[in-house]
């Protein structure tokens, strides 16, 4: 799987469930076994490839991340400005 093939996988899985875990979408394209893609960090924490970010974050420029939770959602009305929350 390249980064954009992984980047379409996760826009599809949050456009399907109107939300996407980070920790989720990590752990599925960490078991591909392909760094780029998910690798752990210096504090061993699952990340999700940077180039894999980009493109997810390109295609989803709605899209909010809440910081507490880890998981992107759709903006709602009440929402400040901005991609965190």
């Amino acid at each position: 799987m390249t980064e954009d093939e992984a980047a379409h996988w996760m826009l599809a899985e949050y456009e399907t469930a109107g939300f996407l875990y980070q920790e989720g979408a990590a752990s599925h394209l960490f078991q591909l076994s392909d760094e780029t893609l998910a690798y752990f960090d210096k504090s061993s924490n699952l990340c999700i490839g940077k180039g894999v970010l980009k493109i997810f974050n390109k295609l989803t420029p709605e899209a909010v991340y809440e910081r507490s939770g880890k998981f992107w959602r759709i903006r709602l009305e009440t929402d400040q400005p901005g991609r965190q929350q």
